[in-house]
């Protein structure tokens, strides 16, 4: 999983970029409400690769677990 899609500077760089970008497309409440679902969804997509990658490592610890058991 590419480490960028989990860092917090990232995230904010990109979300600021986006808020930037809809101030001059956008009227002020429409802006406000589309960068509320932005912020939304980036948080979503965040906690599944995050929980998703939890899960990789943790079975890629018992893995490892598993191969040094039978190494014994």
């Amino acid at each position: 999983m590419p480490a960028y899609k989990l860092d917090p500077e990232w995230v904010m760089s990109y979300l600021t970029m986006q808020e930037e970008k809809l101030a001059l497309e956008l009227q002020p409440d429409q802006k406000d409400v589309v960068m509320n679902k932005i912020r939304e969804l980036t948080l979503s997509i965040m906690y599944k690769q995050a929980r998703r990658y939890l899960v990789y490592f943790e079975s890629s610890e018992q893995d490892e677990e598993d191969k040094n058991a039978r190494l014994m």
